[in-house]
C-alpha cells in the first residue's frame, strides 16, 4: 500500500514490512510529555470527557521529568485512524507546555 511521505507513514511501511495484520483491530498508544501534573491532567480530562470510548487514559510521572500522558484506543490500524487521533492529541497538547512522544502498537 502507498502511505504519504512522513513520520507515520514511515511507520506504516516498517508494520507492513514485517507482516503486521491490519484486518484486525488493535490497542494503540499515543503519548505526550507535559510540564506538570495538572497539565497532564487538564488535557486527561479533555479525552474523558469525549464521547469516543478509549482504552486507557493515564497520566504519571516521566522518566526526564514532567508528566506523561498515555491514551489507547482500540481500533482498525489505518493511517488515516492514527493520524486522526494523533493530530487531536497534538491539538490538545498545543493548549499547554507539552510534546507529543509518539505512538505505538504491540504485534500480536
Amino acid at each position: 500500500m502507498e502511505y504519504p511521505d512522513d513520520d507515520i507513514g514511515d511507520v506504516f511501511r516498517r508494520m507492513e514490512a514485517s507482516n503486521f495484520d491490519f484486518s484486525k483491530e488493535h490497542v494503540v498508544d499515543f503519548y505526550a510529555v507535559f510540564s506538570t501534573e495538572e497539565e497532564a491532567d487538564k488535557i486527561a480530562r479533555m479525552f474523558v470527557a469525549d464521547e469516543c470510548i478509549y482504552e486507557n487514559i493515564e497520566t504519571r510521572p516521566y522518566d526526564e521529568g514532567g508528566m506523561e500522558l498515555e491514551i489507547s484506543k482500540k481500533m482498525l490500524v489505518t493511517y488515516d485512524s492514527v493520524s486522526k487521533l494523533e493530530k487531536l492529541l497534538a491539538s490538545r497538547v498545543a493548549l499547554v507546555t507539552g510534546y507529543m512522544d509518539g505512538w505505538g502498537v504491540l504485534q500480536e
